[in-house]
């Protein structure tokens, strides 16, 4: 009844999929005019670090070359990108990367390879301030939140797309920003489960007929963002 709207947000990383917001395109901005030699992509978990990197290897193929998950060793790295020439190098997930791999990179990127380091912002900000990286030519991009009227905005293009602006309104949406902080891939996960559940009740003739209060409590409890209290 709900599969196709519920599908748009599940959680995946689609390049067709493209939302684009305020930070996020001032921090595309800063990532491909910067002339550091490595760059440390800073944000909590879930804020679309991946998405980014994934958006500039699509769209600049001849540029960057992305490595999207940890390696163990120099021959494993250079066994997938063999051809390194002028090109800068993402990675994904680098606070995974033992110290041994983050200073092979740190070579890399003084021999003419820049380096883009994608990590959460804890981890990242304490690797960024090593002594071998705060006397180099580096960079800290933080990539933000959302705010309230770009959630909006990214919500309800997708309840449009499929004509069921009917099932919630702005004052839900408020409560369930509130909960989700503005994090791109909770609230991605929160009105997918919601969705879920509202597909569940239309299909047995329950009581809920749109994303009302309950839903919201509902979805909240399952994904461990409140509590039950007895």
């Amino acid at each position: 009844m709900l599969s196709n709207l519920i599908n748009e947000f599940r959680d995946k990383i689609d390049i067709n999929d493209f939302f684009s917001y305020i930070n996020f395109e001032i921090v595309k901005e800063e990532l491909l005019t910067s002339k550091s030699n490595i760059i440390f992509l800073l944000g909590n978990p879930g804020i679309g670090k991946s998405y980014m990197l994934a958006l500039l290897k699509h769209k600049y193929p001849e540029k960057y070359v992305l490595q999207k998950e940890p390696f163990l060793s120099k021959d494993e790295f250079l066994d997938k990108h063999q051809n390194l020439n002028n090109k800068t190098i993402l990675v994904d997930e680098a606070q995974l990367l033992s110290n041994e791999m983050i200073e092979f990179l740190r070579l890399l990127s003084d021999n003419g390879n820049p380096v883009i380091l994608a990590m959460h912002k804890k981890e990242g900000e304490k690797i960024a301030n090593l002594p071998q990286f705060t006397s180099r030519y580096t960079q800290k991009i933080f990539l933000k939140e959302l705010n309230f009227d770009e959630f909006e905005k990214y919500v309800m293009s997708k309840f449009i797309k499929h004509n069921r602006y009917d099932l919630i309104d702005k004052k839900r949406l408020k409560k369930i920003y509130k909960l989700t902080k503005g994090n791109f891939r909770l609230s991605k996960k929160f009105i997918f489960t919601a969705l879920g559940l509202l597909d569940y009740s239309l299909r047995n003739s329950l009581k809920y007929k749109r994303i009302d209060n309950c839903i919201i409590a509902m979805t909240a409890l399952e994904l461990g963002i409140i509590k039950w209290h007895f």
